[in-house]
């Protein structure tokens, strides 16, 4: 992949998003975006088109699944791998497929393999 990897993270834990960025904007070299809402990650989504957009499952207003339901339905984002990041350890299948999820990301995470978890999630 050609330039800086983009990644755009989306959840309402600001702690969550400072480490998230941290980790990967200093130990991976990535450029960071974030949203603390799904509807300001779908807008965000749409205007920069990332690599790879990291989602939480439990939000308020607008869940994972939805938000991957909305992101796959944009022309414009559909090509975009999201991962869900969630402490949940029972999802519904259904549910992750209808929302095109490439894969999930169970909290807490390893901070040092957080990105090499994410490359491969988008392969």
């Amino acid at each position: 992949m050609a330039g800086i990897f983009r990644a755009l993270i989306v959840d309402d834990d600001p702690d969550l998003l400072a480490l998230m960025r941290l980790t990967l904007e200093y130990m991976a070299g990535w450029e960071i975006f974030s949203a603390s809402s799904a509807a300001a990650g779908l807008e965000m989504a749409r205007d920069l088109v990332p690599d790879v957009v990291l989602v939480d499952l439990m939000m308020p207003e607008m869940d994972g699944y939805e938000f991957g339901r909305r992101l796959k339905s944009d022309p414009t984002t559909a090509g975009v791998p999201l991962v869900l990041l969630t402490a949940r350890t029972e999802l519904d299948e259904v549910r992750l497929a209808e929302a095109g999820v490439a894969g999930v990301l169970f909290k807490p995470f390893q901070p040092e393999r957080l990105a090499e978890q994410v490359r491969e999630l988008c392969r």
